[in-house]
């Protein structure tokens, strides 16, 4: 009897004999076909060609909608088995556009994905994660172009105190985080200004916009400075931190989904179930991190 993860690897087999017989099938019809209608032959060719590989394309998406359910299902579970206090997968849903909207700190452009939500708490702490996309799709006369604004995850951890006022810290390099800054198109009452604070190796790496100086500096003492230093260096790609009302917001611009599974690349159990479970330390690492100030977080 076949274990669950060769029943897995089983369907990646089919995807992927399914993609490359697509793939020549699409060329092969492409190729005849314009042979043929360069001599002025029937087209029969090319339609039936191209008719036969969308069949197999269709039989691909469908293998690989039930491929990466199956392995969602399975190696997400098993490599979060033991980290939390509690948790719930939702692979197809995430994190409501206008949710991320009202947070304030985020550019939202008209393109908007979100998917894998894992939630749950780590040492009473709630936590909330899921895959996002967020870019500008700009169509100018017959040309258009795509700016990714981001593309990574987005995770938020909810205390029980609830902060008098917004701070936003950012890495130099992530470019679309809403700064609010602005006089001429952003009110009085939540707008913020720069910060910059007692470490320079700090305000090197980061960027910082708050609505107050005095709970910025509270917030930001220098162990958790340190603790964003850190991260930085963990994460090796540009991040936004974001203190809003009860929750702490991470958006970490990896420029890749996840927890989606490889069609190509052969793997193992062991090694997909590890890098899974490395995405979901992200988790623990910053409630662990944060620990250290939770006189912070608390009322």
């Amino acid at each position: 009897m076949r274990t669950d993860w060769e029943k897995i690897e089983q369907l990646q087999d089919g995807v992927r004999f399914l993609a490359i017989v697509g793939i020549i099938l699409s060329a092969g019809a492409l190729f005849f076909g314009f042979i043929g209608l360069a001599n002025t032959q029937t087209p029969w060719i090319l339609l039936g060609g191209l008719v036969i590989a969308g069949i197999f394309w269709w039989r691909f998406y469908r293998r690989l909608k039930a491929y990466k359910a199956s392995y969602k299902d399975y190696v997400v579970h098993k490599a979060a088995e033991g980290m939390f206090d509690r948790y719930e997968y939702y692979p197809q849903h995430g994190f409501q556009s206008e949710e991320i909207r009202a947070t304030g700190i985020m550019a939202m452009g008209n393109r908007y994905n979100s998917e894998d939500m894992i939630e749950g708490v780590y040492k009473g702490v709630d936590f909330r994660r899921a895959d996002m996309y967020i870019a500008q799709h700009v169509q100018s006369g017959k040309s258009s172009y795509t700016i990714e604004y981001l593309r990574g995850e987005w995770l938020t951890f909810t205390y029980n105190k609830n902060f008098v006022s917004d701070l936003q810290i950012r890495t130099k390099g992530f470019r679309y985080a809403n700064t609010k800054t602005s006089r001429l198109f952003t009110s009085a009452d939540v707008r913020r200004h720069e910060f910059e604070t007692e470490s320079t190796e700090f305000n090197k790496a980061f960027e910082c916009t708050c609505q107050d100086d005095t709970e910025a500096f509270y917030l930001l003492t220098p162990r958790v400075m340190e603790m964003l230093l850190l991260l930085r260096d963990e994460f090796r790609c540009d991040f936004m931190v974001g203190f809003v009302h009860n929750r702490l917001h991470f958006a970490i611009n990896s420029g890749k989904n996840n927890m989606e599974p490889p069609v190509f690349r052969s793997t193992s159990f062991e090694y997909e179930t590890e890098m899974v479970r490395r995405e979901l330390k992200i988790i623990t690492n910053i409630v662990d991190s944060l620990a250290i100030d939770r006189k912070l977080f608390v009322e």
